[in-house]
């Protein structure tokens, strides 16, 4: 019997037609026209950065993301098209670090950008306090997000329950079946990483409140919906980063297999073929300066550019 196979790596998400168009369609909303420097935080292969550089070819783009892998991946691709630059003055570079604690210096730019990612950043004050750092006065966050309260149309949960539940009875089966045969069970580690529903899903609002304590000024809020096919659920399913999550204590390419694997008979189980999905679009300005606000702390990061 061949051994299943799965691709743990941001990049098959991120390469689906429905994932690129729904951050084109944002990145249409963004003022870029004074727009020079960017920073595309949790960048992961580069697809965000792609969508802008289309958008706007004049600008600067700096990259930084935690996945040494993701990146790997995002140069082979830029390299590709000489987003490099032939003589060492480059539109793109991308940085290996965490999107809260930026080695980069203070206001350096114009706009700071998350593509679905802003969500995975558990320490949501540090976080806007680094965006706050670099960013200059006048200069927007923009971000999207669908994991956030009220993502999930009404209606649409049954699939999400149905989809835990299979690829929970996927894992149980493929572990029984595994010490059937003598061999080592999937062992599971709990509490290796937080759980799915271990964190607040902030709602519209609430991210609204967040960002205006932070000095940012609201410019632009929406509800996208996006419709997600078996092949983006199988590919987000897949992806490491959210089967650690979401089966949390279980090896990931366990983890990524069994939530591949259970899409199709999860859709169909409840008898559909699609599934929407709101996405939370919000561009806010940075309206005062950095270290006024009373709350948080500066983290003023070694090694800045």
């Amino acid at each position: 019997m061949t051994p299943y196979k799965v691709n743990i790596t941001y990049e098959p998400f991120a390469l689906e037609p429905e994932y690129i168009e729904s951050n084109r369609a944002f990145i249409a909303n963004m003022a870029l026209d004074k727009t020079q420097m960017v920073l595309d935080l949790a960048c992961g292969i580069g697809t965000m950065t792609d969508l802008l550089l289309n958008r706007k070819k004049e600008i600067t783009v700096t990259g930084i993301d935690i996945s040494k892998e993701s990146l790997t991946i995002a140069k082979d691709n830029f390299s590709k098209v000489g987003a490099f630059g032939a003589t060492g003055s480059a539109v793109l570079s991308l940085i290996q670090a965490s999107a809260d604690c930026l080695p980069v210096a203070n206001r350096r730019f114009d706009a700071v950008i998350m593509g679905n990612s802003i969500h995975l950043l558990p320490d949501k004050d540090r976080l806007l306090n680094e965006i706050n750092r670099v960013l200059r006065p006048g200069g927007f966050l923009a971000f999207n997000s669908s994991f956030y309260a009220g993502t999930m149309p009404k209606g649409t949960e049954k699939f999400h329950h149905e989809w835990m539940k299979q690829a929970m009875s996927y894992i149980v089966s493929k572990d029984l079946n595994l010490r059937k045969q003598g061999r080592a069970g999937i062992p599971r580690k709990r509490g290796t990483v937080p759980g799915a529903f271990s964190h607040h899903w902030p709602s519209g609002k609430e991210w609204q409140n967040i960002l205006e304590h932070h000095g940012f000024a609201i410019r632009y809020t929406n509800e996208r919906t996006v419709v997600m096919t078996q092949s983006n659920f199988e590919t987000i399913g897949a992806y490491g980063g959210f089967a650690k999550i979401i089966l949390s204590g279980y090896p990931v390419e366990d983890a990524s297999e069994a939530l591949q694997a259970t899409v199709a008979p999860s859709l169909a189980a409840v008898n559909m073929k699609t599934v929407p999905r709101l996405w939370l679009e919000v561009i806010a300005e940075k309206k005062i300066e950095y270290g006024k606000m009373g709350s948080g702390t500066s983290a003023d990061s070694t090694g800045k550019q």
